[in-house]
């Protein structure tokens, strides 16, 4: 066959082998990803089916308290809010507002929820907060490390704009033992939106994404095949 003794049907082949196999790859990737969601999903619903915890009964008594809900008394520290930047809500860029409040579990980062940002960086929204004893409710979360993000505070000046929240670097920044985990607010407050999900992407999106995968490499190993087998004949 002329394929065969041809570089370049060679080389086609070869290179339409390897994009087969890589959106082969990604597909089953994305199965991987709806099986880690569904899984995920299914703890979610058996921590919260029992309820709202205290803070440090949910820290004590689970192996891990993320996704727990509880309700606690804190103090916040509203001398010390810190911006966490980069949050996107609805196509708008805006901001976390992140507070220090001291609770029953210790000094503790709590996530009031997100504002929007002003039309220009140079300055942050201005946020009151009450000072008094105030009784919160949320859930508990642990930030993820994103390599991608490289936090930028140095000081601790305040307002504060950081990039990630890391509970280690914060605590050496300001000086406070914060607990490893981060309470997400969860009521409702005109100031602010809240709207805590779990997964950014439900599993559903990520088999729809897995079949289109595999719908593009079957394609492609078709039109390749068909293309190869054509200058092959028109070689004869």
């Amino acid at each position: 066959m002329i394929l065969h003794r041809s570089p370049t049907r060679i080389l086609a082949a070869s290179v339409l082998l390897l994009a087969v196999i890589i959106m082969c790859g990604l597909g089953f990737w994305q199965l991987d990803r709806m099986e880690q969601k569904e899984q995920r999903l299914a703890s979610i619903a058996q921590k919260q089916s029992g309820g709202l915890m205290g803070l440090q009964s949910a820290i004590r008594s689970a192996g891990d308290a993320r996704d727990l809900q509880v309700a606690f008394t804190g103090t916040p520290d509203t001398s010390r809010i810190m911006y966490l930047d980069n949050r996107i809500e609805n196509g708008q860029p805006g901001y976390d507002i992140v507070v220090p409040v001291q609770t029953e579990a210790g000094w503790t980062l709590v996530n009031y929820g997100w504002v929007k940002g002003l039309p220009t960086r140079e300055r942050l929204p201005q946020i009151e907060l009450d000072e008094k004893i105030t009784r919160y409710q949320g859930v508990i979360t642990s930030p993820g490390f994103n390599p991608m993000v490289t936090e930028t505070a140095d000081s601790a000046t305040f307002p504060l704009r950081i990039q990630a929240l890391d509970t280690d670097y914060l605590s050496t920044l300001l000086r406070t033992p914060f607990i490893d985990y981060v309470v997400v607010l969860t009521t409702s407050d005109d100031r602010f939106i809240r709207n805590w999900s779990p997964v950014v992407m439900p599993p559903e999106k990520h088999l729809g994404y897995a079949i289109q995968w595999f719908g593009l490499a079957f394609a492609a190993l078709i039109i390749g095949l068909l293309a190869l087998r054509k200058k092959e004949i028109s070689h004869e």
